[in-house]
């Protein structure tokens, strides 16, 4: 299966997440293999900042190419659809159509969102 989905540099922030073909809206863009960190754990800002809220103690760091990668934006293109808590996967999809070469983004949370409106 070919890849939907390529990670690079993005004008938003770091590396991004880009449509290398156009998706559908609902369309599965990846399933992220996710390792969980318990909330209390110190982790360095590299780490802090790939963090998901998964479970009431503990918080998932994606293990794919691409889950880490979605920058955030206060109207995403892009959503968790679905946490496999058994298997500890994580499930992006397209929330809107996606053209080719668009970015995608996800909504991190309202906390990162006021600290966005705030810098």
């Amino acid at each position: 299966m070919k890849s939907m989905i390529t990670v690079k540099e993005s004008p938003v922030h770091g590396k991004g997440v880009f449509a290398s073909s156009n998706i559908l809206k609902g369309e599965v863009i990846v399933k992220s293999h996710m390792v969980l960190i318990h909330v209390n754990e110190n982790l360095p800002e590299e780490l802090a900042t790939l963090q998901f809220p998964w479970q009431e103690e503990y918080d998932a760091i994606c293990l794919s190419d691409a889950g880490s990668f979605f920058n955030h934006n206060g109207i995403p293109n892009a959503e968790v659809i679905k946490k496999d808590f058994e298997n500890q996967i994580q499930t992006f999809a397209a929330k809107a159509n996606i053209n080719k070469g668009e970015e995608i983004t996800i909504y991190y949370n309202d906390s990162f969102e006021e600290f966005v409106q705030t810098t």
